[in-house]
């Protein structure tokens, strides 16, 4: 049975209990009931990139969709939460119209100048971000139940802003520097200086943190000294009435190719750990060896500059457009820039196989993503990755960096759609078990467990901003 034909394609979604909201309702109405209490307030710090941003750009990839449809969930769930992050154009509102739901709203803040910065810039700038969000929680006399923050520079920014209003943080560091600095492959550039230094910090002072996998938990009791009884597992999720399977014929006719063309795709950050040039060298070594495979056939690379001039260019990406003219493959390899949420299952329906070739990868949404579509992801066997792909059940694992091995593995997905086919049925079928709405669950209780001793103390001050 082909993936799109799954009974449980569309996996499952967890839906409010709405008998028991509307019995509530009534009682309310008769006064057998007192008030609803008051919403718990979130304050989400995202600061280094904005939720909204399509991934795939220079600093926009997997966190943005996390922190997106985390917050979501939780609003559907009943919280309020606000969303900071640093303003990067003058032309976005402050406060932007979104799609996300009730109780969401993100809030664009000034740190420097509104435009792209470098990490190091990036980082200077946090204080000046700090300042900006105590100036608007003062101005909207609003007060928040817990800090969660993504990325180190968050953290940094939630502990400065629980100085002045306590609440409890969560932090979620989705990337750890230490190995990233261990995971550097060509063209790759060690984290900035303060990085570590920090990370170690929210480590101690953070009253929870959410890691990605097991393997995430280990590493950060083993290169930082956490304290394992801080670190919760939680994955990330997967939107699975967005990313489904498809007719691939009718995911291509979409996309404009034709119905038997032959599409490898990787999806993401132009970085050197994302390890995108093991990819286009194991490519060359498929059409070196079969040169008619180049007919009908594409890399395509999603993410990225959509520029076509070099000069314009990230150093990585001008990295990979010197290797693909090198080895002789530019017209095979196509780079399409970021794409919407809403173009990407198109893509992952349309492949033959999507390809996750990182050096480190703490989790790999793009791998659940594929996986949720019906497609065969190859990966790297490192981090997050090796948790989530099922070598030989829902695609296979590879050494990092190997592009002979890579290589290898990818010949049999192209020619052999039994295989593809298979291997498409288990991904839905793991896929089906990450659902946004269960993982939303899962992370408010850690809220609800921080703020369980809290609940039989005094009521807080009214000390504002």
């Amino acid at each position: 049975m082909p993936p799109w034909q799954h009974p449980a394609g569309g996996g499952p979604i967890d839906e409010p209990d709405w008998t028991a909201l509307d019995a509530r309702a009534h009682a309310l109405e008769l006064g057998l009931e007192g008030p609803l209490p008051s919403p718990r307030r979130i304050c989400m710090i995202a600061y280094h990139t904005c939720p909204l941003a399509a991934p795939g750009g220079k600093e926009t990839g997997g966190m943005n969709v996390y922190v997106r449809e985390l917050m979501r969930q939780l609003g559907r769930r009943g919280l309020v939460v606000d969303c900071f992050t640093r303003s990067q154009s003058s032309l976005v509102p402050h406060i932007p119209d979104t799609d996300l739901g009730p109780n969401v709203r993100v809030i664009h803040v000034t740190a420097g100048d509104e435009a792209p910065l470098s990490k190091a810039d990036a980082w200077s700038a946090v204080p000046d971000f700090v300042a900006g969000v105590r100036a608007f929680i003062a101005s909207q006399g609003a007060r928040y139940d817990l800090y969660h923050s993504h990325y180190w520079m968050s953290g940094w920014a939630a502990r400065e802003l629980a100085r002045r209003r306590p609440a409890p943080i969560v932090h979620m560091f989705h990337t750890l520097g230490a190995m990233k600095d261990l995971a550097q492959g060509d063209g790759a550039t060690a984290e900035i200086g303060p990085r570590r230094g920090v990370e170690a910090e929210i480590m101690a002072f953070a009253d929870a943190i959410v890691a990605a996998t097991p393997i995430d938990r280990q590493h950060m009791v083993d290169l930082y000294g956490a304290e394992p009884g801080k670190i919760e597992v939680i994955p990330p999720g997967v939107d699975l009435r967005l990313f489904r399977p498809m007719d691939p014929r009718a995911a291509r006719a979409h996309l404009g190719l034709d119905a038997d063309h032959r599409m490898i795709l990787f999806v993401g950050r132009p970085d050197p750990v994302k390890g995108l040039d093991t990819l286009v060298r194991a490519m060359a070594l498929i059409i070196a060896a079969e040169p008619e495979l180049a007919r009908n056939s594409c890399l395509c690379i999603i993410g990225g500059d959509k520029t076509d001039d070099p000069a314009e260019m990230t150093a990585e990406m001008q990295r990979i457009h010197r290797l693909r003219e090198n080895l002789g493959i530019a017209d095979f390899v196509t780079l399409l820039g970021p794409q919407t949420q809403d173009e990407l299952p198109y893509f992952y329906n349309a492949a033959q196989v999507v390809v996750v070739p990182s050096r480190y990868e703490s989790f790999g949404m793009v791998a659940l993503e594929a996986m949720a579509c019906g497609a065969p992801v190859i990966a790297s066997n490192v981090g997050g990755l090796a948790t989530l792909v099922q070598d030989g059940r829902t695609g296979f694992l590879v050494p990092d960096g190997d592009p002979a091995a890579l290589a290898a593995r990818l010949r049999p997905i192209i020619d052999d759609p039994a295989l593809r086919q298979a291997l498409g049925l288990h991904g839905v079928a793991v896929a089906e078990g990450y659902s946004w709405a269960s993982i939303a669950g899962r992370i408010e209780q850690v809220y609800e467990r921080l703020w369980a001793p809290a609940t039989s103390a005094a009521a807080p001050t009214d000390m504002l901003y």
